[in-house]
């Protein structure tokens, strides 16, 4: 079973280096950081997925734009280890957004709506 992902949000201009290079591998196709930021998400092995996944059920297919300060991707994975909560978690410090901003949604093919994801850090 398949969870959509979705990510709106504007992104702090004063990024750390692994930060911004793991958002350019994810949503840019760029080279994968030979570091990793601290987080449990990097412990997982379906963090790269996110931002380039896509099943054949979903419609639209994957789309990512990511310009360095504004940050829009679609995408859907097998949400396995909770990848799509901890990535919204690592994420939070560097979305410039008040708290309580919808910063996108996670939505499972079985539910018949999104679960809204919000900025809380």
């Amino acid at each position: 079973m398949y969870t959509e992902i979705l990510i709106k949000a504007n992104i702090r201009e004063d990024l750390p280096i692994e930060v911004k290079e793991v958002l350019e591998y994810l949503f840019l196709g760029k080279t994968m950081p030979t570091i990793l930021p601290k987080h449990d998400l990097f412990e997982t092995t379906r963090w790269r997925l996110i931002g380039n996944c896509n099943s054949f059920y979903h419609i639209p297919q994957v789309f990512n734009f990511f310009s360095g300060t504004q940050l829009f991707s679609r995408s859907d994975l097998k949400n396995n280890g909770c990848v799509i909560e901890l990535f919204f978690d690592w994420i939070q410090p560097y979305i410039n957004a008040e708290i309580g901003v919808c910063i996108g949604y996670k939505w499972y093919e079985e539910h018949d709506a999104p679960t809204l994801m919000y900025k809380c850090k």
